[in-house]
């Protein structure tokens, strides 16, 4: 947390955020000093560059920092862009920032490009978390995170687009059938009413026939009939074996690959546990080419350096193009992930001193190879 502070004072109702402060000063905010077990807090910014409004055009916000306990809090789903042109914004504040007392050690707005990870602007920001004034138990502080959907939204559009593409394609199938058997009854009907009224012997008829009324014909045959059955009969079989092959995509499409497993091998200064929560791995096969790689548990950090390095061979081949996102639990401290080229190696750069358990959470989007 950066130990200068500035106030920066407020333009109408909102309160000013500049982009433009130093990287060791944060900007007072005064509504995002709470009490234990606020929530919903509702803050009126003005996002500026200097002296010039900031355009949110494209662009949203999020709130991440840690709080007095050390564990990591973001969001950015409850805002609303006021008007982008002046920097305007609302901004809700979960009721997750607000379950450890103290002062947020490390806090900080971003600006983020909308569908991409881009980070536009960090701001530094200083708030406080009271003690509260009633009797109330709010429970430990827990991990809160809710922008993994901003990464994933992409994925999830491309299963939509494919159930519609599917759904589409058998409503279809079912349409044709349905013409092809009402086409049958028809040419079927039409069939039944050319019998000639002979009760006792056998008719030929080679001209048109009209009959009106009822018709009920025992026993019918005929290449025009049979013609009709074998239409049907084909028409069907296709919409079963469209079934058969949409049934095929999705157990391609929507499967595990593998279940938690310790398949692994640490390096660097990590090494295994031993305490029954030992970190493991699992494999989701999510889209056609596309695979989901989660990673939770604990690890044991053996060193004494401030910053460390470390490493994961895991079960699968990964890419440096691949998505590799890592998080650490302990305070003050990060954990960098960085992927080799076609390789089963994770290199994990870690900040801390200690000779501790951690927690180590991993999540990896990668394709097919």
């Amino acid at each position: 947390m950066a130990e200068n502070t500035v106030d920066l004072g407020y333009e109408g109702p909102y309160c000013i955020v500049d982009t433009q402060v130093k990287r060791d000063v944060s900007v007072v905010v005064p509504e995002l000093n709470g009490h234990q077990g606020d929530n919903q807090r509702v803050l009126k910014l003005a996002i500026k560059d200097g002296e010039y409004p900031h355009n949110l055009d494209g662009e949203y916000l999020a709130l991440v920092g840690k709080d007095a306990n050390g564990v990591p809090k973001a969001s950015v789903k409850t805002q609303s862009v006021i008007k982008a042109s002046a920097g305007y914004i609302e901004f809700t504040v979960p009721g997750s920032f607000y379950q450890a007392t103290g002062e947020y050690p490390i806090a900080y707005f971003e600006l983020r490009r909308n569908g991409s990870d881009q980070v536009i602007s960090t701001i530094n920001v200083r708030f406080d978390v009271m003690e509260s004034g009633i009797i109330m138990t709010t429970g430990q502080s827990d991990i809160y995170n809710d922008y993994v959907d901003t990464h994933m939204s992409y994925y999830i559009k491309k299963i939509d687009s494919l159930f519609s593409q599917i759904l589409s394609q058998t409503q279809d199938s079912a349409k044709a059938a349905q013409i092809a058997q009402n086409t049958a009854n028809a040419l079927t009907a039409a069939i039944n009413t050319n019998a000639l009224a002979g009760k006792s012997q056998d008719n030929t008829f080679t001209g048109h026939n009209t009959f009106h009324g009822l018709t009920t014909i025992d026993n019918l045959n005929g290449p025009a009939l049979n013609a009709i059955y074998d239409y049907t009969n084909r028409k069907v079989g296709d919409v079963s074996a469209l079934i058969s092959s949409i049934t095929a995509k999705l157990g391609n499409v929507l499967r595990t690959d593998s279940d938690w497993t310790r398949d692994y091998t640490l390096g660097g200064c990590l090494s295994r546990a031993n305490n029954g929560n030992d970190f493991a791995l699992s494999k989701y096969h999510i889209m056609q080419n596309v695979n989901l790689i989660l990673g939770r548990g604990d690890v044991k950090v053996d060193n004494d350096q401030d910053f460390n390095e470390s490493q994961i061979y895991l079960p699968w081949v990964v890419d440096n193009a691949d998505v590799a996102i890592a998080q650490m639990y302990h305070f003050e401290g990060y954990a960098l992930p960085r992927l080799d080229i076609d390789s089963k190696k994770l290199n994990i750069s870690l900040k801390g001193k200690r000779h501790e358990i951690e927690r180590l959470s991993l999540v990896i989007i990668a394709f097919d190879r």
